[in-house]
């Protein structure tokens, strides 16, 4: 029998259960009432009221703009402008934050109705894009190509381009239709809110004229300016120094285009590329101008300078532009003939550390000379006997000989398994003379340096003794000793490209050529370094960074009193030798007998007329040029207690013209006292 109670609780859960789906019912409605209601709201936002809302957002658009700035200028000691910027007038475009392709299609059409520009850079992709924005051509495409995507999607436009692209001999573009692509290309490949240049070089009145009447109807193109970079004819000397700069049609160089992006430049800025344009990017630049530019409802706009922009630093050099070009001349007119490779000059001042003249030209396969000053940094050559001053210098240093005990006699050196060696005056034993180091310095001679390097590596020479223990720690301690002055490492000149030579091999089989790397014929070594090296003997022993900059000198903005900021290049030291001026008084006596001394075998009397009084050290190494036997000519000098040094090296000379690293020098000295300073200003020794 049921009970009463459970009875009845049945009834109130059936009861209950009754009311729920009613509650269920009404919640479901609301939510389909709002869904309704949503979309609606959604249909009206994208399709009735679309074109109202992006009119409002171009409305109210407010963007800032960047346009460019002159780039510093460059001068040479005197104060010569090298490379300055002259403005023309462009067309240039200013892409808008929110543009659609078929907007900028449209744009572009009307600007080149009016605007002509080159198209050899238009892309395929492009061509095609273009062409099919043309509503007619999309339907004839789309015919053509079968596709089936719907019109007005994104694989619609995909398949027409694609087919363009690959069968576009089927849908050629007149002239003007290709003018206006190109102008196409250049507007769709742009940054949102960067300016580029449409047209930069050969602008015309007319073009300008047709362009400022018509702005309304070409939204973000305006007339502008473009500066280009010039130079004076009489510099063109320099120019392989200076470098070059990179034009808006070229575009940023491909090997930094994205590393310069990354620091917002546009692609089509115009940056240095090569040498000091590009070493001194950052400081020749500038800032950019900052434009506020407001759009309206009906297109119009208004703009507001934010920031006036700061043109690019000045550049102000240690290099005279006239010593320089007097250089380059000196090369030229004594450049050997033959299998002469070339002829290179640094001129620098040892205690500062600036350059006054780097003069470099190449001889090319068809004769013709060109000039290349950066081959001073960037082609090292085995340089000779120009290393002896260093090598003794370092067998002071460790102790091998003394200022008061460095006599040895010079004799041929025969080791085993070595071809003998000897110097140039005493092929045979004949002048074997006791030297010591300033004489060994005077006369130039291979064997007492070779027995300096022995004496160094505790194998002090015997005849027929073997090289078999050596060891390669000899090649490192003269190495060192080497670096010490400059040689075999960077200079840290402020261009790039530097090289630091070759190092040959110090493996057993190469023992034998520790003999060769203790007078030059081994180890390979720039223009520079060496004019790094005599500086150093030059200033007493300090290693200075050579630099062709001397200051940094920002550029005076117009209706600007005040003083602009200029930073001055400070000379850098990199290193001493750490001699004692006793070690420094034998190799600077040395170098003095080089050109003033007595002995019949001194080699570099031809500049005993040189005046102020010059110290010398030259250097010939054996080299082989197009499977011929030749020399390198070297040379390095200074002018004591003065602020001139100066290397010379000429690769690749037969020996009839042996005396050609004199001659230069000797020309070069001349050309130093008439360009930059007064013989009158240095007592002569």
């Amino acid at each position: 029998m049921q009970s009463p109670n459970r009875h009845g609780g049945g009834r109130a859960r059936r009861q209950s259960m009754s009311r729920i789906p009613a509650r269920l019912n009404i919640l479901m409605g609301i939510v389909v009432l709002m869904l309704g209601i949503l979309g609606w709201r959604l249909g009206t936002l994208q399709i009735t009221d679309s074109a109202q809302y992006k009119q409002a957002v171009k409305s109210a658009d407010t963007s800032i703009e960047k346009a460019n700035v002159q780039r510093g200028v460059i001068y040479d000691s005197s104060g010569k402008a090298l490379v300055s910027n002259q403005g023309e007038q462009a067309i240039t475009y200013t892409k808008p934050r929110n543009v659609t392709e078929q907007e900028l299609y449209t744009v572009a059409n009307e600007v080149g109705k009016y605007v002509t520009i080159k198209t050899d850079r238009l892309s395929d992709h492009n061509y095609a894009n273009y062409y099919v924005l043309n509503k007619r051509h999309a339907k004839r495409v789309a015919k053509l190509s079968q596709t089936e995507a719907a019109p007005g999607t994104d694989a619609y436009a995909a398949d027409l381009t694609n087919y363009v692209e690959r069968h576009q001999a089927k849908f050629p573009l007149s002239a003007s239709e290709r003018n206006q692509a190109m102008l196409f290309q250049k507007m769709v490949n742009a940054y949102a809110l960067s300016t580029i240049y449409l047209k930069e070089e050969d602008v015309s009145q007319e073009e300008i004229a047709s362009i400022g009447e018509r702005q309304a109807k070409m939204p973000g193109v305006r007339v502008g300016l473009y500066y280009k970079r010039e130079s004076p004819s009489d510099t063109d000397a320099m120019a392989s120094i200076i470098g070059s700069v990179s034009t808006s049609t070229a575009g940023l160089p491909e090997n930094s285009v994205h590393q310069l992006l990354t620091k917002g430049y546009s692609r089509d800025d115009s940056v240095g590329t090569t040498f000091l344009e590009a070493q001194y990017q950052d400081a020749l630049k500038g800032t950019k101008k900052e434009i506020e530019v407001k759009s309206n409802a009906q297109g119009e706009s208004t703009e507001k300078t934010l920031y006036p922009g700061q043109p690019g630093s000045d550049l102000h050099l240690t290099i005279n532009a006239k010593f320089q070009a007097d250089v380059q001349d000196i090369l030229k007119k004594n450049i050997p003939g033959g299998h002469t490779q070339g002829a290179y000059a640094v001129v620098l001042n040892p205690n500062t550390g600036g350059v006054y003249a780097m003069g470099g030209v190449n001889r090319l396969a068809s004769g013709k000379l060109q000039d290349d000053a950066m081959a001073t940094i960037n082609r090292a050559e085995v340089v000779g006997s120009v290393v002896k001053p260093a090598m003794i210098t370092n067998a002071m240093l460790n102790g091998t000989i003394s200022p008061s005990n460095s006599v040895l006699t010079d004799q041929p050196i025969q080791v085993a398994g070595t071809a003998p060696k000897s110097s140039w005056f005493n092929r045979n034993g004949e002048q074997s003379i006791p030297l010591t180091a300033s004489d060994a310095l005077m006369v130039s001679s291979n064997s007492y340096v070779m027995q300096l390097m022995l004496k160094m590596a505790g194998k002090p020479y015997s005849k027929d003794m073997s090289l078999a223990n050596l060891g390669s720690g000899i090649f490192q301690t003269m190495r060192e000793g080497f670096n010490r002055f400059g040689l075999g490492v960077d200079t840290g000149i402020d261009l790039p490209g530097e090289v630091t030579g070759i190092r040959g091999s110090t493996s057993p089989d190469h023992y034998g050529n520790a003999l060769d790397e203790s007078f030059g014929q081994y180890d390979t070594y720039t223009t520079m370094q060496l004019a790094q090296y005599v500086a150093t003997i030059a200033n007493g022993g300090y290693r200075v960074r050579p630099h062709v900059v001397q200051s940094i000198k920002q550029h005076a903005k117009d209706n600007d009193d005040t003083t602009p900021l200029e930073t001055t290049v400070n000379t850098q030291v990199l290193g001493t030798v750490g001699w004692t001026p006793a070690e420094r008084n034998v190799i600077w006596e040395g170098m003095r007998k080089v050109v003033h001394g007595k002995s019949p075998f001194v080699t570099g009397s031809m500049l005993k007329g040189v005046k102020p009084a010059v110290y010398a050290k030259t250097g010939t190494a054996e080299t082989t040029t197009d499977q011929a036997s030749t020399l390198t000519y070297s040379l390095v000098s200074f002018v004591p207690d003065a602020d001139v040094a100066m290397a010379i090296v000429v690769p690749g000379v037969s020996e009839t013209t042996s005396t050609v690293n004199q001659t230069i020098a000797q020309q070069i000295y001349e050309a130093y006292w008439k360009d930059v300073e007064s013989k009158s200003n240095v007592k002569d020794n």
